[in-house]
C-alpha cells in the first residue's frame, strides 16, 4: 500500500506546472588548469624557483636560500615536498608526468640508492639513468595505478634513501607535475524542481525527480539516457525509471524530467549533494543540487 501511495503521489507531482528552484552545475575552474567545458582538461603545479640552483657563477655552486626550504639545498635526503593542483569533482585523470630537476642524485649499482615515493606509491628505479651526473632534468611517467592517488589535489613527494644505504648529498631545483584528465562537461540540474528544501525520503520505493535543464549550448536531446545515473557520488547510483522532454521553466529550451528510485543512490542521513551524471555527446557531463535525506522511521 505504501508503494503504491508514493508511486501514485510522484506521478501527479510530475504533471504539475512548476517554477524551478535555484539550478546548479557541477564543475569550477581549476587553478593553473583550463575551464572546464567538457573532454580534456590539465592543471599544473611547481614546487621550487627554477634558479639553476641558485648558482652565481661556477657550475659547481649551489646557493641555499632559506625561502627555499628543501629546494636547492645541498644535503642528505629526505626531501619532501606537496604539489596542489584542483582536479573538478567527477574528472577522470588520463595521464601524469612529474619533472624534477637534480644536482648530484647518485643511485642504483653503487653504494647509494635514492628512493622516490609520490603519495607513498615507490616509483621504481626513479634515479637509475641519472647516476654520477651533476644538473639532470628527469621526466617520471606515473603509472595509472596510482592515478587515484592523485585526485584529491594534494600530491606528496618524497626523495629519500633506502633503509640501511648510505646517505647521499642532493640538491633538486624544482619539481614540476602535470595532469591531464578528461573533465566533466557543467550542467544545471534541479532535484525536485518544486521543492525547496530537497527533501528525500529514506526508502527504497521513493521516487526522485531531477530536472535536466537544457540551454543554447546544451541540448537534452543529444543526452545518452542509457549513461544517465543519479546518486551519492559522480558517475555512480541509480539508472532512470522513465524521462520526458518538456520546457520546465519556460526558457525556449527544451529541458529533461528523470525520475529515480532511492535504492541504488548511495544517499545516506548527512549527506548534502546529489550529481547527476552521464553522456551529451559523447562527452561525460555532471551537474549537483543540495538534498536533504529524511529518515522515515522518526520523520524528521
Amino acid at each position: 500500500m505504501m508503494k503504491k501511495m508514493i508511486v501514485l503521489m510522484m506521478a501527479l507531482l510530475l504533471l504539475l506546472p512548476v517554477s524551478v528552484g535555484q539550478a546548479t552545475s557541477g564543475a569550477a575552474v581549476p587553478p593553473g588548469g583550463t575551464a572546464p567545458t567538457g573532454g580534456s582538461c590539465s592543471c599544473v603545479s611547481i614546487v621550487g624557483d627554477d634558479d639553476n640552483f641558485g648558482r652565481q657563477t661556477c657550475c659547481w655552486d649551489v646557493t641555499h636560500e632559506p625561502d627555499d626550504g628543501v629546494f636547492d639545498a645541498w644535503n642528505p635526503a629526505p626531501k619532501m615536498w606537496t604539489h596542489t593542483v584542483s582536479i573538478p569533482t567527477g574528472s577522470t585523470i588520463t595521464d601524469a608526468v612529474l619533472t624534477i630537476k637534480s644536482f648530484n642524485v647518485q643511485d642504483a649499482n653503487n653504494a647509494f640508492d635514492v628512493k622516490l615515493y609520490v603519495d607513498g606509491a615507490e616509483i621504481a628505479n626513479a634515479f637509475d639513468s641519472v647516476y654520477n651526473q651533476t644538473d639532470t632534468v628527469t621526466v617520471f611517467q606515473l603509472e595509472p595505478s596510482i592515478f587515484n592517488l592523485l585526485v584529491d589535489g594534494n600530491i606528496q613527494v618524497l626523495v629519500t634513501n633506502a633503509e640501511g644505504a648510505p646517505q647521499d648529498s642532493f640538491a633538486i631545483d624544482f619539481s614540476k607535475l602535470e595532469i591531464n584528465y578528461l573533465c566533466a562537461k557543467p550542467a544545471k540540474i534541479d532535484i525536485k524542481p518544486w521543492f525547496s528544501p530537497n527533501c528525500i525520503l529514506n526508502h527504497p520505493n521513493w521516487l526522485i525527480p531531477v530536472a535536466l535543464l537544457g540551454s543554447q549550448t546544451f541540448s537534452v536531446r543529444n543526452v545518452n539516457d542509457s549513461t544517465v545515473r543519479f546518486g551519492d557520488k559522480p558517475n555512480a547510483g541509480s539508472a532512470k525509471l522513465w524521462s520526458y522532454t518538456t520546457d520546465i521553466n519556460y526558457d525556449g529550451f527544451a529541458d529533461k524530467i528523470y525520475v529515480f528510485p532511492f535504492q541504488g543512490t548511495g544517499f545516506d542521513a548527512g549527506d548534502i549533494t546529489g550529481y547527476l551524471s552521464g553522456t551529451h555527446s559523447g562527452v561525460k557531463f555532471l551537474g549537483t543540487d543540495s538534498v536533504k535525506i529524511v529518515n522515515i522511521s522518526n520523520g524528521r
